[in-house]
């Protein structure tokens, strides 16, 4: 059975978008790529949410990781804001990272620039060739988009494979 994940990011003290993003998705999961954490109290809480940190997020936030990765189903997930690993300047580190940890996907926030790439199994990359295929997906912001348009990102789980889609809040 297909699972759809919403994927939020850079909220930046906007709980209300993230909470219309939810509503519009109704997603089986939230995952959050850091910088708003507090904002994530605005989601119903009975639903799981993962969640890192990002350079933004201080003090009572800082128990969440920075990066991690998550099981869902099948799927192994590097979540990640992106600071740590330079993703404003390139994504080669963070794509690293995520087949270190022989992810599906690579999740990442930081640029508020939605974004998506399939990588494919023997992808040159830093430190050899991918093993497996690599998404590579970037949300946006919900809370100081880049085009000035709030983004989220969707990301349903299936048996035959990841796929992922864009939502804008107008």
């Amino acid at each position: 059975m297909p699972l759809t994940l919403l994927i939020a990011s850079d909220t930046h003290g906007r709980p209300d978008r993230l909470l219309e993003a939810y509503r519009r998705v109704d997603p089986a999961a939230t995952v959050f790529l850091g910088d708003g954490l507090r904002d994530l109290l605005a989601l119903p809480q009975q639903f799981p949410i993962y969640a890192v940190r990002g350079n933004c997020d201080w003090s009572a936030d800082a128990d969440a990781p920075p990066s991690r990765v998550v099981e869902i189903g099948s799927y192994r997930l590097y979540l990640t804001h992106g600071h740590l690993h330079g993703v404003k300047l390139q994504l080669d580190a963070a794509i690293a990272a995520a087949a270190a940890a022989d992810a599906d996907a690579l999740l990442y926030g930081h640029t508020h620039i939605p974004f998506e790439q399939n990588l494919r199994t023997g992808t040159q990359i830093v430190g050899g060739v991918l093993r497996k295929p690599l998404l590579v997906l970037c949300p946006g912001s919900l809370g100081q988009p880049a085009d000035g348009v709030p983004s989220f990102a969707t990301l349903t789980l299936t048996d035959a494979g990841l796929l992922a889609g864009f939502g804008k809040l107008k």
